[in-house]
C-alpha cells in the first residue's frame, strides 16, 4: 500500500474510489466504508484509497489528549492487509482547519471519482460541511448507514471504549473484528516481577486508550512468534511505585531479554480488577491463581495454548 502524506494538494494521474474520515479503530462501522470503497474501485476500475489525518483534529483545535484504539502504524498495517491501494494522510494544521467545505474538496478531492462517507460525516471549518455539501460535485457519493449495536446505539469508537472501560474485552473485540491491542517498545521497570517468579515486559500506553485496570489473558507477538501470557494494566498499587498506568506482561514459555524490542499485546479476556495486596506472598498466590485461570480460559476458547 502506498502511503502519501499531504501538506497541500496532490498531483497524480490516478483516479480513486476513496473513503474520508479519521478511522479511529477500524471497527465494524468503518469496515462498511472500506468494503464500499473496494466494491466501487473494482466495478469502476479505480484505485482504492482512504483519506485521514495525522492526528485527531481535537488534539489541535481544543488541545485535548486524544487516546486512540489504534496507532497510526496500526492503521497503515490494517488497511494494507485489507487490500487498500493508497492511504492519504493529511497533516492537520490550523490552515487545514480553516478551510471551507468547498475549499477542502477543491484542495484534496480533485482526483476522486467516487467518495464514500458515513451518514454523520462532517468536515470543513467549524464542521460546516455535511453530506449535503457533497452533492453536485465532480464525484459520485455513497453514504453508508450506521451499523447498529442495539436499537439505540451505533457501533462506534466511543462505544468500544466504554466496553473496554467496563472490562468487556470480548464484546469490544467482536466490534473491532480483532483483539484490541497495544504495540510498543519494551521499557525498563522496577524488575520486581523477576524476584517473585513472574518477570514482565513493560509497555507504555503512549497514545493508546487506557483500558480498565486489572489482569487480562493476552496474546503476545514477538517478531514472528506468538505467545500467551498474563497482562496487568495499572499502577502497581501494592508497591505504590508508578504515577501513570503501565502495561506489564508476563509471557508464558518465554525467557529472553526483550528490552528495546517492539512487541504487540492483544487483549483476549478480562480476569479481575487490580487490587492491593498485604504482602508479597499474598501477591504470589494470587498471580499463580491468575495464571491457572488464564491458561484454562484460553484453552477452552479458540485461543488455544
Amino acid at each position: 500500500m502506498n502511503v502519501i502524506y499531504l501538506d497541500k494538494e496532490y498531483l497524480t494521474d490516478e483516479h480513486y474510489a476513496l473513503a474520508l474520515g479519521f478511522f479511529d479503530g477500524l471497527h465494524q462501522g468503518h469496515l462498511a466504508l472500506v468494503d464500499e470503497v473496494k466494491k466501487n474501485a473494482d466495478e469502476k476500475h479505480l484505485k482504492s484509497a482512504i483519506m485521514t489525518f495525522d492526528r485527531h483534529p481535537l488534539s489541535l483545535l481544543k488541545n485535548e489528549k486524544c487516546q486512540s484504539l489504534i496507532s497510526s502504524n496500526d492503521r497503515i498495517e490494517l488497511l494494507a492487509d485489507m487490500g487498500i491501494d493508497t492511504l492519504f494522510v493529511i497533516r492537520f494544521t490550523m490552515d487545514v482547519a480553516k478551510l471551507s467545505p468547498q475549499a477542502f474538496i477543491d484542495q484534496y478531492l480533485k482526483h476522486v471519482d467516487h467518495l464514500v462517507v458515513g451518514f454523520d460525516f462532517r468536515f470543513g471549518h467549524k464542521n460546516k460541511g455535511d453530506v449535503s455539501s457533497l452533492s453536485h460535485q465532480h464525484f459520485e457519493v455513497s453514504v453508508i448507514a450506521p451499523i447498529m449495536y442495539d436499537e439505540k446505539r451505533k457501533v462506534s469508537s466511543t462505544l468500544i471504549k466504554e466496553l473496554l472501560t467496563s472490562g468487556n474485552v470480548e464484546e469490544a473485540n467482536r466490534l473491532l473484528t480483532r483483539p484490541f491491542s497495544i504495540r510498543g517498545e519494551v521499557v525498563h521497570g522496577k524488575k520486581r516481577g523477576r524476584t517473585i517468579g513472574y518477570p514482565t515486559a513493560n509497555v507504555d500506553f503512549d497514545s493508546y486508550y487506557v483500558i480498565r485496570r486489572g489482569v487480562y489473558g493476552v496474546r503476545v507477538k514477538v517478531n514472528d512468534s506468538v505467545y500467551y501470557g498474563m497482562g496487568n494494566v495499572g499502577n502497581n498499587p501494592t508497591f505504590n511505585e508508578l504515577s501513570n498506568d503501565l502495561l506489564e506482561v508476563h509471557i508464558f514459555d518465554l525467557d529472553e531479554d526483550l528490552y528495546g524490542k517492539t512487541i504487540k499485546v492483544e487483549f483476549i479476556k478480562f480476569i479481575r480488577d487490580e487490587k492491593t495486596f498485604s504482602n508479597i506472598e499474598e501477591l504470589k498466590l494470587q498471580l499463580k491463581k491468575d495464571e491457572e485461570q488464564i491458561k484454562k480460559a484460553l484453552t477452552i476458547t479458540k485461543y488455544s495454548i
